[in-house]
């Protein structure tokens, strides 16, 4: 079995809401699984940019 970290966020009413309707108009049923794939989605992106980066620089 994987181990698994828990974060725990504390967020106002209002912010309840932008994560409930982002989260379904993303087609997620739950905040905790459209929170996970806003965070690693977007990590994945700057390893990306980090890489094309790199690769740049070391062109040059």
């Amino acid at each position: 079995m994987t181990k698994t970290k828990t974060i725990i966020v504390r967020i106002t009413p209002e912010q309840e809401q932008i994560l409930q309707a982002r989260a379904r108009a993303s087609g997620f049923l739950r905040k905790s699984d459209y929170i996970s794939f806003s965070l690693f989605m977007s990590l994945s992106l700057e390893d990306k940019i980090s890489q094309i980066h790199a690769k740049v620089v070391n062109h040059e």
